[in-house]
């Protein structure tokens, strides 16, 4: 359009300008709202980052079951477990019982023949005559010295000395009687008895045979004749760890088992313990007495023993997943009732696979993450999942 046209036609002039006009406001208005909205995004994307508090699960510090079963091995002893020796010298004349054999007490094991012996009895029995006959000579003496020295014909001294000389030989007589009564009695040695009922558990082949010699004079430590044990009730031996003493008492039950005898558990109770530990192992040695009526619990014998025990202070118990390692030491992170977390360093007890014992660092009833993430700080706020959560107050 030329200018001619333009001149002659205002109103076209005015309409063009403000179409430019329009189109520049709203091209500026277009541009503020790009801005703002780039703004608003900016606010919107950092906003989370800076508010984000994270879900955790957590569960109760509880305390664990406070009555436990603990199964040990344990070593079955004979009650009473007695060699038996001859008191004598001699030969054996002859013997009664083989290993197996089950005898009462006074039963006759063996028997010794003691000539020598018997000859010394004899000869100590006339020591015995031959001393009353020097204290009747010695009781006349004496008698009749008191009466001549009423005549002046014996001093008082040699009634003195005769009575002196008659009490002497009283004590020779009590002497002699004495030698009699002990070698009377060491020939009732050579009858060898059972001194409590129970069974014979070993022979001495080289000493309880017909024939054998039997000398006390060598001291021979393996002289004896039989080994006795006594089998009803049994003592059963079994070495408790450290951890578990103040849970040990004398009556606790405690059930032995054989693996000869799986059906069957002996019923015994702890009796005695060594009130003192092994310094290499840390253990101590606890007996438990168990009837065995039938004979089937043998000495020597490997058994299992099953304790029922109390706690009296049961540990508290966490699940394993709960313990995370910060400084190469155990830790918990434990929910406050603000809902923030605490890392706490603990003691742990024994590890019972899922879940594990807390000794020290933490109380029942509190809160523990499970299964606690990287991202978790100390004295940060967290939201609780299920029924961990706080009710609303």
């Amino acid at each position: 359009m030329t200018d001619h046209h333009m001149k002659r036609r205002p109103w076209l002039r005015a309409l063009v300008l403000a179409g430019v006009v329009a189109l520049v406001a709203w091209a500026g208005i277009e541009g503020l709202r790009l801005v703002e909205e780039r703004r608003s995004a900016s606010a919107t994307s950092t906003a989370p980052a800076a508010a984000f508090v994270p879900l955790v699960k957590v569960a109760p510090a509880a305390l664990g079951a406070a009555e436990r079963q603990l199964a040990l091995p344990g070593d079955i002893a004979a009650f009473e477990d007695s060699p038996v020796y001859a008191r004598v010298n001699g030969y054996v004349k002859s013997w009664t019982v083989d290993i197996g054999a089950r005898v009462k007490a006074g039963d006759l094991l063996a028997e010794i023949e003691v000539p020598e012996l018997h000859q010394q009895l004899k000869q100590a029995q006339a020591l015995v005559l031959q001393a009353k006959a020097n204290v009747e000579i010695a009781r006349i003496t004496y008698q009749r010295y008191a009466g001549l020295v009423k005549t002046a014909a014996v001093s008082q001294q040699d009634v003195d000395s005769g009575l002196a000389t008659w009490e002497a030989r009283k004590a020779d007589v009590i002497a002699a009687e004495a030698e009699v009564g002990r070698l009377a009695a060491m020939v009732g040695f050579q009858k060898i008895y059972a001194p409590f009922d129970g069974v014979i558990g070993a022979r001495n082949l080289a000493k309880a045979t017909t024939g054998a010699l039997i000398d006390l004079g060598s001291q021979d430590p393996k002289g004896w004749l039989y080994r006795i044990y006594r089998l009803d009730p049994v003592r059963v031996y079994v070495s408790m760890p450290q951890n578990y003493l103040r849970m040990i008492r004398n009556g606790l039950a405690a059930d032995v088992v054989l693996r000869e005898y799986p059906d069957r558990r002996f019923t015994g109770r702890v009796v005695r313990n060594a009130a003192a530990l092994d310094a290499a192992s840390r253990t101590m040695l606890v007996e438990v007495e168990a009837p065995n009526p039938d004979g089937v619990l043998l000495p020597g014998l490997y058994a299992t023993v099953h304790f029922r025990l109390v706690d009296p202070a049961p540990p508290i118990v966490v699940a394993d997943s709960s313990v995370i390692v910060l400084d190469a030491a155990p830790h918990l992170a434990v929910v406050d009732d603000s809902d923030v977390v605490h890392l706490r360093k603990v003691q742990l007890g024994r590890d019972f696979g899922k879940t594990v014992e807390i000794l020290s660092g933490c109380s029942p009833g509190e809160r523990v993450v499970v299964a606690p993430n990287d991202l978790l700080s100390d004295g940060m706020k967290v939201r609780v999942a299920g029924d961990g959560a706080r009710p609303a107050r």
